[in-house]
């Protein structure tokens, strides 16, 4: 899809958001958006959204290994449990995530998800993920480092440099302390809650055309 700049969505407008690797696509989301200002992206997937998701060619989690090797699948996957709110200030290498307990009255944890910064497009917006991630609970002081191992995987061969993989940790490490602090851009999205009159929303047409 056709990059562009200096362009805004307005909110309840459905997107498409994909991850992009070696030339294909990985995932694809039509998500919600909710805001969309120079200083902070807001997008939402609700309950039962029909997406599409790498997996292995056995139909598991696609490994490291097969990553490098290119041996997985787009597969149809639908999204379970409540909704999802991403969080983004452009130009950043990662994205917070707010889970929601299923009655969505309360956080069930933040998700700073580490990823090449995302890329604006026509439809939507492109980017990357990177594998380690940062879980953060409800009560802003318990915390821990998530996927690691893959992490590690990765650089051994060569998916992610030294110097990148120390770059996404301290990336980590600082959204950590932002929401930490309780007092960052994205505390306050803690009771943020979806206008019921959206609706689910679908990919678009020529979804898959990078």
């Amino acid at each position: 899809m056709e990059i562009i700049r200096n362009k805004s969505f307005q909110p309840g407008r459905h997107v498409v958001v994909r991850e992009i690797w070696q030339g294909q696509v990985w995932t694809a989301r039509p998500e919600i958006v909710v805001y969309d200002t120079p200083e902070l992206l807001v997008m939402y997937i609700p309950h039962g959204t029909h997406w599409k998701q790498a997996r292995s060619l056995n139909d598991t989690k696609v490994s490291v290994g097969a990553r490098k090797t290119g041996e997985w699948k787009l597969a149809d996957a639908v999204w379970q449990g409540e909704g999802r709110l991403c969080l983004t200030i452009p130009g950043c290498c990662y994205s917070v995530l707010a889970f929601w307990h299923d009655t969505h009255d309360a956080i069930a944890y933040w998700y700073i998800n580490l990823e090449d910064p995302l890329t604006r497009t026509l439809a939507g917006f492109d980017y990357m993920d990177q594998l380690l991630d940062v879980i953060i609970q409800p009560d802003l002081k318990n915390w821990y480092w998530k996927d690691e191992g893959e992490f590690q995987e990765a650089q051994n061969l060569g998916l992610i440099s030294d110097t990148k993989a120390k770059m996404f940790r301290t990336e980590g490490e600082k959204a950590r302390k932002l929401i930490q602090s309780g007092m960052s851009v994205f505390n306050n999205w803690d009771r943020w809650k979806p206008e019921p009159s959206w609706k689910v929303p679908v990919l678009p047409d020529e979804w898959d055309i990078v």
